[in-house]
């Protein structure tokens, strides 16, 4: 079987980024690690893809784009603002599948640098890995998620502001009792988004309770199920912030199953403003910020990157505010 990148990481007793340090010849390791990580590469007969060198030397005309699911609402007005700045630059957009960790495409095009930036979606590719591939000449943008590195830009949602106006908006009608319906607790965008609610809690002088932090996975079905335990239980928030609209989706329908009324027994705000939030009955009040616009910056901040431009602002705030339509 074919050593990785990872089996030498193993073997040399070295994290996966100094691998790629020696093999590249960075100078953030010191001589003598890299002529051990060296070694190890040699007895293991590890060979990095061909096409790297060669790839230094020219552009591919190509940008990487990386995402866990080719599915949902939210990606699909982010990619298409992306694809619509590459495109404008003459550039083509490669979209890679992280399916196989890391021997995936996605990993193998940065790791040998097969495009002249890429923008990251997902967070399957941890730090590590990312700091140890962006380059002058691989720079990276990553969305909602901090990343403090050399070449690479982060580009992230206000969601700490929004989960507080969310949060705030169901306080002011009246509601003293919030509960949260939270996204997967290794999700950038949930942690933000919860460190909101419970610092609007704070600052209106609610109590917080950690039972009304409710686990799901920023699925409908998720938010549905949860909703459905709730009501079985006997327990009928008055008032609930979801953490995205496609949960708040199905906590509107577990509800009118149950025969619960939106507004008159439950008050509930979302948070992404997806197409669908305007279509239920009620129509969802949500947090709302630019999707298409937020893939056109990422690409853009690339391009600059990719021209040399040495004084872009990271991490740069995509701003939010607050839709009210029926449920509130």
């Amino acid at each position: 079987m074919k050593a990785t990148i990872k089996d030498v990481a193993r073997e040399a007793k070295v994290s996966i980024s100094t691998v790629s340090y020696a093999i590249n010849g960075n100078e953030r390791i010191s001589e003598e690690t890299r002529q051990r990580v060296l070694d190890v590469a040699k007895r293991l007969n590890y060979v990095a893809n061909g096409n790297a060198k060669l790839l230094k030397q020219k552009k591919t005309r190509a940008i990487g784009l990386f995402f866990n699911s080719w599915f949902g609402p939210i990606y699909s007005e982010i990619a298409r603002g992306i694809e619509r700045t590459v495109h404008k630059m003459g550039y083509d957009l490669v979209a890679c599948s992280l399916y196989g960790e890391e021997q995936s495409t996605a990993y193998k095009y940065l790791r040998d640098r097969m495009v002249d930036g890429a923008i990251v979606l997902t967070n399957s590719f941890d730090d590590q890995f990312l700091q140890s591939v962006a380059s002058e000449d691989l720079p990276l943008v990553v969305l909602d998620r901090e990343i403090q590195a050399p070449h690479i830009y982060s580009i992230l949602i206000d969601n700490f502001g929004g989960a507080f106006a969310a949060t705030r908006a169901l306080i002011d009608s009246g509601c003293k009792e919030v509960y949260y319906f939270s996204g997967p607790q290794d999700s950038y965008d949930n942690q933000k988004r919860l460190d909101g609610y419970i610092a609007a809690l704070g600052y209106f002088n609610v109590e917080f309770n950690k039972d009304f932090i409710i686990p799901a996975d920023f699925t409908e079905e998720s938010g549905y199920q949860q909703m459905k335990a709730l009501l079985a239980k006997g327990i009928a928030p008055r008032a609930i912030f979801s953490g995205n609209d496609e949960m708040a989706i199905g906590i509107i329908r577990a509800a009118r199953e149950h025969g619960v009324t939106i507004p008159g027994d439950l008050r509930l705000v979302g948070f992404d403003d997806i197409r669908e939030s305007e279509m239920t009955v009620p129509a969802l009040t949500t947090i709302s910020h630019q999707k298409l616009e937020m893939g056109t910056l990422a690409a853009e901040t690339l391009f600059s990157a990719i021209n040399g431009d040495d004084t872009i602002d990271s991490p740069k705030i995509i701003p939010t505010n607050l839709v009210k339509r029926e449920t509130l």
